[in-house]
């Protein structure tokens, strides 16, 4: 009796139906339901109002301060994240040996709640009336991956590579700037998107350190807040839009920063 064989191209897209299914279902159609509340007046009449939800959301005051709050946490907080982790792997991969046993700390909180962690935070800066202890709160909760990530990345470089930089005269800040940083280029550009993704995420962090209240102060007004307000007040229209924009927003700088890391690995 002839056994039936599968090709391997055919068993390995049997394995992703279901996940491929599971996108869909869960992400695809509910994105595009999310797209046709953003294009309809209310969710009762349903009539098309074509891109008024848009032009209406981008000229509210309180989206304009949510926008501006969300970008100013990517330009601050994951600069800082990414130079704290760079240096940090640096120092684990070439630089100071005892600091390798304390390895473990830098990924800790990542698995700490992030209500214990907005607790103790709330506890060490409650007179601060700044968006700065939520940014030392994101880059202490998020530099433990992108450490992983670059110390991974450095120490795959072949030895050769420095001995011949040695003998060429190298000096290690000329080591580091010129030959070793840039070989990493695309595991540094990947880091970036995933922080910057998850600064879109700190939305839990900011309403624990805030007490559970849907208005912090301004400075710490995120996309976030105002999403969940108007999901809050039923404003399913407002709510659609700002998560479309919002989505759109992301997608624009992954591929751009997918652009530069295909840029370098080339």
């Amino acid at each position: 009796m002839r056994k039936f064989r599968l090709r391997w191209r055919t068993k390995t897209t049997l394995c992703l139906l279901p996940s491929l299914a599971g996108i869909v279902f869960f992400f695809v159609i509910p994105y595009f339901r999310v797209l046709y509340y953003s294009l309809i007046d209310n969710q009762f009449r349903r009539r098309f109002v074509g891109l008024d939800n848009y032009i209406d959301t981008l000229g509210n005051e309180y989206f304009q301060l949510a926008l501006k709050n969300s970008l100013l946490l990517i330009v601050v907080a994951v600069t800082l994240l990414i130079l704290i982790a760079l240096l940090v792997s640096l120092a684990l991969s070439f630089g100071i040996r005892k600091l390798r046993v304390c390895r473990a700390a830098f990924v800790l909180p990542m698995v700490i709640p992030s209500g214990s962690a907005a607790l103790v935070w709330h506890s060490l800066f409650s007179g601060w009336d700044s968006a700065a202890p939520l940014y030392l709160l994101f880059v202490w909760k998020n530099a433990g991956i992108c450490i992983v990530l670059m110390t991974a990345a450095f120490t795959c470089i072949d030895n050769a590579v420095f001995e011949s930089a040695g003998i060429d005269g190298a000096g290690k800040f000329r080591l580091h700037t010129r030959i070793t940083v840039p070989m990493i280029m695309p595991t540094l550009l990947f880091s970036v998107l995933l922080s910057i993704v998850n600064s879109f995420k700190i939305f839990r962090e900011t309403y624990h350190y805030y007490g559970g209240t849907n208005y912090p102060p301004h400075h710490s007004y995120t996309l976030q807040y105002y999403m969940n307000n108007n999901f809050l007040k039923l404003d399913y229209q407002s709510l659609a839009t700002a998560a479309v924009l919002t989505s759109l927003l992301v997608f624009a700088i992954v591929m751009t920063g997918l652009r530069l890391q295909r840029r370098f690995e080339s």
